[in-house]
Parts: C-alpha cells; structure tokens; sequence
C-alpha cells in the first residue's frame, strides 16, 4: 500500500508579524511496494495535496490547501519538499478575536489518479495571529 512517511513542517519566517503571510517548507516520503513502483509509467507523476490546520479540541479546521506541486516518482522512498505560502488572512480567520495563536499543522497526501497515499500529518506549532 502506497504510504506518506516523516511528514514535517518548518517555518521560514519564525518572526513574522502577525499582519505577514507564513511562509513554510513542507516535506516527507512517498513509499511504494515494487509492485506499485513497477505500475508507475515513466514520466508519471504524483500531486502533492498539502493542507494547513488549525488543531482545535473537538474538530480541526482547514487554514489552506495547496496542490501545486506534483514529483516524478523514480525509487520506492521517494522523498520530496515544496514551499507553501499561507495568507496571514486564513491564519486570523481560523481563530476566535480572542486567541492570539494558531496551532498548525500540516496534513500531506500524494496520488497519481490510480495510485495514493494515506494522509498524514506534521507537528503542530503555535503561530502567532494577533
């Protein structure tokens, strides 16, 4: 079964304003069993869904998603990382006025239309809003 390991975040602006958009680096590993590997034609490749949540206690909103970035799959641990822009907006907008952090995370899956990943998620980091 196709599978997405080590997902993680890292924050490339750590000491943005609140009004700044967040700028992320988001990577992990699409694994694949031979038999899959050798289902993928040459040239084929795989979409890259990355959504940003807001970890909350009883049910977890979406900030922003993201599908842009897509990875020809050449081994059967391929690794990838792409650059994901959140607009300061979403990040406000995912919080009552009154909390002044986001607790994000992201939630990463791949697919090519015949195969895909399970989704899987980074560590949550509080960012400042307000």
């Amino acid at each position: 079964m196709a599978k997405m390991l080590g997902v993680w975040m890292d924050i490339n602006n750590p000491n943005r304003s609140p009004s700044d958009d967040l700028n992320l680096t988001v990577g992990g590993t699409i694994r694949l069993t031979s038999a899959e590997l050798a289902k993928v034609p040459p040239g084929a490749l795989f979409n890259v869904k990355v959504k940003v949540m807001d970890s909350d206690t009883f049910s977890d909103d979406l900030v922003h998603s993201d599908n842009s970035f897509s990875i020809g799959i050449r081994s059967d641990n391929q690794p990838f990382m792409t650059g994901i822009i959140v607009p300061a907006t979403a990040l406000k907008n995912s919080e009552p006025s009154y909390e002044k952090y986001a607790e994000i995370y992201c939630r990463v899956a791949a697919g090519n239309g015949t195969l895909s990943t399970n989704a899987s998620n980074s560590r949550t980091v509080d960012i400042r809003i307000r």
